[in-house]
């Protein structure tokens, strides 16, 4: 039902992040950002997004801080996760009971994951999408979202859509997030959001 794609763009100091839903407002509850970034879907459970980011700030890698507070969840099964912590490690998991077809997909910088598509290749094809560019943008993740979309993506149909970028670098210095877009219902999520990104003058 929900694919994302999270991508560190070193060049630029900038964390992008994207999603895309079958279900109501994707972007309150699956896009995590702080020491790192987390995605948290499948039956999600936002409590562990948080817990994830808490243990990233406190020194842990995205292994560790994924295996330990993925222990504390009796439901774990049922979520799927990505973690993209400090100097892009990435560390990913679906449970046995996250509803196919589902994947987990790993390229350098970039980390996309999916479940309840369409099509598995989803999360492959984004991030391959990603390591064709010579030099990413915050444009290039939003593109590579749009590809999981054109391969069919969720299988409910797309309702929600969530892009959010941070600038990695200001992260202790209060607010950090330089977009925010969010569409949390529409027939039409990508059309509602280029409109917005358009605005921004990132599109």
């Amino acid at each position: 039902m929900t694919y994302t794609v999270m991508v560190r763009l070193p060049h630029l100091g900038l964390l992008a992040l994207a999603s895309a839903s079958g279900g109501v407002g994707v972007g309150s509850k699956v896009l995590w950002t702080k020491a790192g970034a987390v995605a948290v879907q499948g039956y999600a459970n936002p409590s562990l997004g948080i817990a994830i980011l808490e243990a990233l700030n406190i020194g842990m890698n995205s292994s560790e801080a994924l295996e330990v507070e993925l222990s504390r969840d009796n439901d774990r099964e049922l979520r799927q996760v990505a973690v993209l912590g400090a100097s892009s490690r990435v560390a990913t998991y679906t449970g046995s009971a996250v509803a196919p077809h589902k994947g987990a997909y790993v390229y350098s910088n970039a980390v996309c994951i999916g479940n309840t598509l369409k099509d598995s290749s989803i999360p492959e094809e984004m991030c391959r999408y990603i390591s064709e560019q010579s030099m990413a943008s915050v444009k290039e993740a939003v593109k590579a979202l749009i590809i999981g979309h054109k391969l069919g993506g969720s299988r409910r149909g797309d309702k929600s859509i969530a892009i959010l970028v941070i600038n990695n670098t200001q992260r202790d210095k209060g607010y950090d997030r330089i977009v925010d877009v969010r569409v949390d219902y529409s027939s039409k999520p990508f059309n509602a959001v280029a409109k917005t990104l358009k605005m921004l003058g990132m599109w």
